[in-house]
């Protein structure tokens, strides 16, 4: 049975929206093992950049227009800013705060890159971004709060939601500066080459600072990293780029507002966070200003 495009499209920015939620679970799972930001990052990248190099060898077999001059070092730039230091001020963050809280800082990307692009731009804010953002940014700030009473160690929330926000304003300065690249080069190669940059910057940077004796853990380390590597990055990149490419990035915007709630439900079924209704009303507001915010 042949399903309509649209179809398709919605299911993979489902998956790839379950996947990515279930990202900061697994992570926190890594954790209780004893193992640190670097070093997971390292291994996620280890694993995955079999996956990129195979689809990278692919393309080159395919009739594709030979990127422009200056195209490659544009992609490798994007790929370490996103995947490699935004990724890993995001890993550095978890080791502090919620799952949940982690996600709904992270969700709250599309305003930043509203607010960048009228700053470049000097585009005039409207008042239903205005609205959208103060939304955004209310419910982000309950679930921090909330946070900070369910925690004694104030200072480490403080600590990772800041480490999180960085994580989240480098992806949204990735998202303005792709925005050209992306259509020009093709999603798939722009994911593939993007990927691949940033797992070699990743596996340097933990070699250099902390050579290989932090890649040795337990082996229960190693099959969350695959997990983490294949089930929350090789495939989740290339559902959500295929769902956008379908159905439009307004649209899987909108599906994506599911994210924040799925990782707050599997916070508290594997990792027993609590999950309270200050919490819910925290991820409802972040996600309506981030619907009404992308919604043209």
């Amino acid at each position: 049975m042949k399903y309509p495009p649209a179809i398709i499209g919605i299911i993979c920015i489902l998956v790839g929206t379950f996947c990515f939620a279930a990202k900061g679970i697994v992570i926190k799972l890594a954790y209780q093992y004893g193992i640190t930001a670097t070093p997971l990052l390292a291994l996620r990248m280890l694993f995955a950049i079999p996956f990129y190099a195979a689809v990278a060898l692919w393309l080159q077999t395919q009739q594709l227009t030979p990127l422009a001059k200056g195209d490659g070092w544009k992609i490798i730039g994007l790929g370490l800013l996103s995947y490699y230091v935004s990724s890993l001020l995001d890993f550095m963050g978890l080791q502090y705060i919620s799952a949940g809280l982690e996600r709904l800082i992270l969700y709250i990307y599309p305003t930043l890159v509203l607010l960048m692009l009228a700053f470049w731009k000097k585009e005039k804010i409207t008042r239903k971004t205005k609205i959208a953002l103060a939304l955004a940014y209310a419910g982000m700030l309950l679930v921090f709060i909330q946070d900070l009473r369910l925690t004694s160690e104030w200072n480490y929330t403080l600590l990772g939601t800041s480490l999180v926000i960085l994580s989240t304003i480098f992806f949204a300065l990735f998202v303005v500066l792709a925005g050209d690249t992306i259509p020009k080069v093709g999603a798939s190669r722009f994911t593939a080459y993007a990927m691949l940059s940033a797992c070699v910057g990743v596996i340097l940077h933990s070699l250099t600072l902390e050579g290989v004796a932090n890649l040795k853990q337990p082996q229960p380390v190693y099959v969350l990293a695959i997990v983490l590597a294949f089930f929350c990055t090789v495939i989740p990149s290339f559902l959500m780029n295929k769902g956008i490419s379908v159905i439009g990035s307004g649209r899987a915007a909108i599906l994506g507002s599911i994210g924040p709630v799925i990782t707050l439900f599997l916070g508290a079924l594997i990792l027993h966070e609590p999950i309270t209704l200050v919490q819910l009303l925290g991820a409802l507001l972040v996600i309506s200003g981030v619907t009404l915010a992308t919604r043209k």
